[in-house]
């Protein structure tokens, strides 16, 4: 299951990543996509959520740290006003 991180540039210009346990992320985000924070996090909750269940299905018990990152993301995003963009710089 390989590790990977979104790269995203906030509204305010700030860089960030977002770290998944398994590459599922890749179906939800796309390099140079620009979101509105709202839309952002909805996805980035269904795929954290996802990426976790994977861990549970091939190792027995969920992946807390995708559920960590997931809740680090919602708390990060509530500086910004949910129609402002985040920008998916790139995935690896």
């Amino acid at each position: 299951m390989p590790v990977t991180y979104v790269h995203i540039e906030l509204p305010d210009h700030k860089k960030d990543q977002i770290y998944s346990p398994s590459s599922i992320i890749q179906e939800y985000f796309n390099p140079g996509e620009v979101l509105s924070v709202d839309t952002f996090l909805t996805i980035c909750t269904k795929s954290l959520n996802e990426a976790s269940e994977r861990v549970r299905q091939k190792f027995g018990y969920a992946c807390t740290s995708a559920m960590a990152e997931s809740q680090r993301i919602n708390t990060l995003c509530q500086n910004y006003d949910t129609s402002k963009k985040i920008k998916i710089v790139s995935i690896k």
